[in-house]
């Protein structure tokens, strides 16, 4: 019996195969790289975590504004798995379908689940062109971010563009405190 899968659009640290087997399951399965045509990729959120923002995608009006990444076969039975490393019982992100083209692709667009944050940052003003950065993501977010990217072979402008976003400089750990409360700090 085969199980019914689904393509999971991640254009964050979900982009690194290494993310993807060790937090949802060794069964995913890179497809290839996708495009999100009139959305731009912005931080808003702070977390915890990863002590700086976090990304989403914003749908702007702009056709030509793209985010690029991952595309990834994840089998339906997981869609919690991934639902809670996005923090959706949290409230951190929430699922969407998004509309995705795709190099290998004969045209046309096809469906796939993404994630956005809540609340949806404000649209950016644009400076020369570009969004202004409001919020920053933590530097080991962003390297994660970068390394998903040339791992996923992404457009070199587009790798050149992820290079460009400014970090707020924090570059201790960012693994969860995993201790109960009776357990000693050291």
């Amino acid at each position: 019996m085969s199980r019914k899968k689904l393509l999971y659009f991640a254009y964050c640290v979900n982009m690194l195969s290494s993310r993807m087997e060790c937090c949802v399951d060794k069964s995913c399965v890179r497809k290839g790289l996708g495009k999100l045509e009139g959305h731009v990729l912005m931080f808003g959120s702070y977390n915890k975590v990863w002590q700086g923002c976090l990304p989403t995608i914003v749908p702007v009006k702009d056709k030509s504004a793209v985010v690029w990444g991952a595309l990834w076969q994840v089998e339906q039975c997981l869609q919690p798995k991934l639902d809670t490393l996005q923090g959706v019982a949290s409230r951190i992100y929430e699922p969407i379908e998004v509309d995705i083209s795709a190099l290998r692709a004969k045209g046309g667009t096809f469906k796939a689940i993404s994630y956005r944050l809540i609340p949806e940052p404000p649209v950016p003003e644009l400076y020369k062109g570009k969004p202004k950065m409001r919020f920053r993501p933590s530097k080991l977010y962003l390297e994660e971010m970068q390394e998903g990217a040339e791992e996923s072979c992404l457009p070199i402008y587009y790798r050149r563009y992820l290079k460009t976003i400014s970090h707020n400089g924090y570059t201790g750990s960012v693994l969860p405190d995993l201790r109960t409360e009776e357990e000693p700090m050291y």
